[in-house]
């Protein structure tokens, strides 16, 4: 009978959200996510540009999240990424309407960025895949960013 009162204890806890996890090495950290990012968003409107929106999301190590976004003819992009870890290789690729790649970060690490002057207004995905990560989880934060 104890068990079960523990049982259900735990599961009334955890269905409120008031269940604590301990924070252990190699778990998510998603404001460091979003600090890293604040950062590249900073650097970013300090050369004119504006950004759109972002998002925080965490994903396992060769896992993706996808995203959709409606990208205009005639101005220019700089979609941002940042992960949380030590060790991560975070990557984006952006495809067109019919899957083809237009624009992906090339650089090994927890910092990618794309560049990308639409060449028609349509919706696109942004694959946002952390490739390579020493956790089981990893936060990451994204942003677009555009100017005239």
């Amino acid at each position: 009978m104890k068990r079960f009162t523990v049982r259900i204890g735990l599961l009334v806890l955890a269905t409120a959200g008031l269940l604590l996890v301990p924070v252990g090495e190699g778990h998510a950290d998603p404001e460091k996510a979003r600090a890293c990012l604040d950062s590249m968003v900073s650097g970013a409107i300090s050369s004119g540009m504006r950004v759109r929106g972002s998002d925080v999301a965490a994903a396992g190590n060769q896992a993706a999240i996808t995203y959709r976004l409606t990208l205009y003819k005639g101005m220019d992009y700089v979609l941002l990424g940042c992960a949380d870890g030590e060790g991560v290789d975070l990557d984006m690729r952006l495809y067109d309407k019919s899957g083809q790649l237009v624009s992906n970060d090339k650089s090994p690490d927890a910092q990618p960025f794309v560049d990308v002057s639409p060449p028609r207004t349509e919706e696109y995905a942004l694959q946002v895949l952390v490739y390579k990560s020493n956790a089981p989880n990893t936060d990451f934060a994204v942003a677009v960013a555009y100017k005239f």
